[in-house]
């Protein structure tokens, strides 16, 4: 344990001066501003205004996760073709664990900071009455669960193949996640990983703010309970592969 919290202190040190962390920070301060902007002057439904920013962010996230994924990759790059990575621990998946443990800190950080703002936006600003906050932390928390899978999936792929591909990718989620909001992910969202954010977060703020009838309360408890069943499963297999990848992963080739 102490070995890991001394890798991630270093890490945080090598991108303390860099574009990553600038991105961390106002990424989350101008987009819940544009919202609150957007809806100054419109008289919107609590629930319009909860739905209309998770699903901002969440559409958002992929594309994010997909270029600080490719920056992440692309600084051990440049710092000796991922040698100083792959040598400068024992075990060396501890190393990696350290830039998955940077990466999800930074994103709770980041979501925490937007919904921080727009929730004062929409106090003091829009002056919402009867504010309910509990729904907009657990729609947050919706979020970071929901990217969890897609920080492994990026990492692996910046790492594997570089940071274009990783961008790429990251904009083919961002139209994934739009999709599965739609009705073609009806049937498939809890076996999607892009869809996990906001699909969780949009049904509980329709069980929140929605009066749904007494035979539809225990449908929608079904579909939440098992997309977050679904969704842990994925997580565990989806990072304990990624620690077996890492571990036999001895950097990347020419050809790659």
């Amino acid at each position: 344990m102490r070995l890991l919290l001394r890798c991630l202190k270093a890490d945080f040190l090598k991108s303390k001066h860099t574009s990553f962390m600038w991105l961390h920070f106002i990424i989350p301060i101008v987009c819940p501003c544009i919202l609150i902007l957007y809806f100054l002057g419109r008289d919107q439904s609590q629930f319009h205004l909860y739905k209309s920013f998770m699903e901002a962010i969440a559409v958002a996230l992929p594309l994010l996760i997909g270029v600080l994924c490719g920056m992440t990759a692309s600084l051990e790059e440049q710092a000796g073709k991922f040698q100083v990575l792959l040598g400068s621990t024992f075990p060396k998946v501890l190393a990696y664990m350290s830039k998955m443990l940077m990466l999800l800190l930074m994103g709770v950080c980041s979501i925490g900071l937007a919904l921080f703002i727009f929730i004062i936006g929409l106090k003091f600003i829009l002056k919402v009455p009867d504010l309910s906050y509990d729904i907009f932390i657990k729609g947050g928390a919706s979020l970071v669960a929901g990217s969890v899978v897609l920080y492994c999936i990026y990492l692996f792929i910046s790492y594997k193949f570089g940071m274009g591909a990783s961008v790429l990718f990251g904009g083919a989620g961002l139209l994934m996640t739009a999709l599965m909001n739609t009705g073609l992910g009806d049937a498939i969202w809890k076996f999607n990983p892009w869809a996990w954010g906001i699909r969780l977060s949009g049904l509980n703020g329709v069980l929140h703010f929605k009066a749904v009838n007494k035979g539809d309360n225990p449908l929608f408890m079904h579909e939440i309970n098992s997309g977050v069943l679904i969704m842990v499963f994925g997580i565990i297999f989806t990072i304990i592969a990624s620690l077996i990848w890492f571990s036999k992963w001895e950097g990347r080739k020419i050809f790659e």
